[in-house]
Parts: structure tokens; sequence; C-alpha cells
């Protein structure tokens, strides 16, 4: 009769052993996959926002050529407008009274 028991323990030992097992295999399995979709999405994140950035970038770079080209034309026009005063002072004798400039048409 002893020798019923022990087989009969050592049957469920075993049965809940491999039960055991096959839950943790079947967890470990499902974390994986999990892990693996995951990592996957967070890829395509940070392909996306690369793509973001290489855009933005892109667009600051635009910006700044503008702002050098407006900021290079604003020197031009205020060079302009120096020579203009200047000749606007050569070709008229007398200073006009409070330093008001002569429109020109």
């Amino acid at each position: 009769m002893t020798m019923d028991w022990l087989t009969a323990l050592a049957i469920v030992t075993i049965a809940a052993g491999v039960t055991i097992s096959v839950v943790v295999l079947v967890a470990v399995g499902s974390i994986r996959r999990s892990l693996n979709d995951h990592g996957l999405r967070q890829a395509q994140h940070i392909r996306a926002l690369r793509g973001t950035i290489a855009a933005l970038t892109r667009q600051q770079q635009d910006a700044d050529a503008r702002i050098l080209a407006l900021l290079e034309a604003n020197r031009r026009m205020t060079e302009e407008l120096a020579a203009l005063g200047e000749r606007v002072a050569d070709t008229d004798g007398t200073a006009r009274p409070g330093g008001a400039p002569r429109m020109l048409h």
C-alpha cells in the first residue's frame, strides 16, 4: 500500500512539474512575441520620427537661407536709400526745415 501512495504521489508530482513547465514555456513565448511586436512598433515610430526630423531640418535650412537672402536684400536697400539720400542732399542746396526729407516723384 505504501508503494501505491508513493507511486501516486510521484505521478502527481511529475504531472504538476510538466504542467508548470508548459505554463511557463507558454508564458515566455507570449512575452517574447509581445516584446517583438513592441520592438517592431518602436522601430516604426523611430523611422517616422527620423523622417519628421529630416523634414523639419530641411525646413529650418530653407528658412535660414530665406532669412539670409532677406538680410542681404535689406542691406542693399539700406545702401540704395543712403545713396538716394546723398543724391537728394547733393542736388538740393538748401536743407529743409526740421530735416524732413524731400519727396521724390
